[in-house]
């Protein structure tokens, strides 16, 4: 194989295609001459004779079809990992788990599309994803367990809501706290009860509701049924709106926090750009 030319196996690879040396020749806009060359030589190279001319067309021989066969699954092989690539570059994949995607990365994306008007943005969400290679993904769990490089945040949990539900919690009226449940059993459950004891609160002052998503109990704070038990990160956006107002009580840390799976995916200019931002936006 390190004998043949690429080139060579390209130029037959078309030639085999239209079994003509004319139309091959328009294809790769060299003439009929230089094509022909091409596969004499490759044939020289081969030992082989690949068409059997005439004269007005050509046709493969058995061993032709044999190498059409095998040029035509390689180059198109090829030519879909060239395209695949190119989509890459020029779009921006992310996947993440739906209450990040909801609460946090998309109102904070308009930054950043403002900046990198040109800047395409795919966002994949789902708390179990298959990764996918040429995606940034970004998920939730115990950042200890992965590099400090791929590190985000290390969360702060405590209870936001309207000034009427934060009012009825400072004074102990029983009080409806929405608080996540993993989806994931691995993960260590939100410090509802650490955050209880630092504060010296009451439990029985709160009727407490689980959501498998932070996201739902964010929006049921904002909607004034209850005081929402989660991460800063999420509610980060609605303080700044003044939709949501953080409690005076002490907040909570925990082993919890956003990370990235894996850095290498940032190989394009505009993944290095997207990190670089999202970094500086925990920063």
């Amino acid at each position: 194989m390190g004998k043949v030319s690429m080139q060579a196996l390209r130029v037959f690879d078309v030639a085999a295609r239209h079994c003509s040396f004319k139309l091959a020749a328009q294809e790769l806009n060299i003439s009929a001459t230089a094509v022909s060359h091409h596969i004499s030589n490759l044939e020289s190279q081969l030992d082989t004779v690949l068409f059997t001319r005439k004269t007005r067309e050509v046709s493969l021989t058995d061993a032709g079809a044999f190498l059409a066969k095998a040029t035509l699954s390689g180059f198109s092989t090829i030519e879909s990992a060239i395209s695949a690539l190119e989509t890459q570059a020029q779009k921006l994949k992310i996947q993440t788990t739906s209450s990040f995607a909801a609460q946090f990365l998309i109102p904070q994306l308009r930054t950043l599309t403002s900046n990198y008007p040109d800047l395409e943005v795919e966002i994949a969400t789902g708390e179990q994803l298959n990764h996918d290679p040429q995606a940034i993904s970004i998920r939730f769990g115990e950042v200890h367990k992965v590099a400090q490089s791929a590190q985000l945040s290390l969360e702060l949990f405590n209870v936001y809501g309207t000034a009427e539900n934060l009012k009825k919690c400072a004074t102990q009226e029983n009080t409806k706290v929405y608080i996540p449940k993993w989806k994931n059993p691995l993960l260590p459950a939100p410090p509802w009860q650490q955050w209880l004891q630092s504060n010296e609160m009451d439990h029985r002052a709160f009727e407490v509701v689980h959501f498998d998503q932070e996201s739902y109990c964010i929006d049921e704070a904002i909607a004034g049924s209850g005081l929402a038990f989660c991460s800063t990160t999420l509610v980060k956006h609605h303080l700044a709106n003044k939709v949501l107002i953080q409690s005076g009580f002490c907040a909570q840390p925990s082993q919890l926090g956003y990370y990235i799976v894996s850095t290498s995916a940032s190989n394009t200019q505009k993944q290095t750009q997207f990190i670089a931002w999202l970094k500086a936006l925990f920063n």
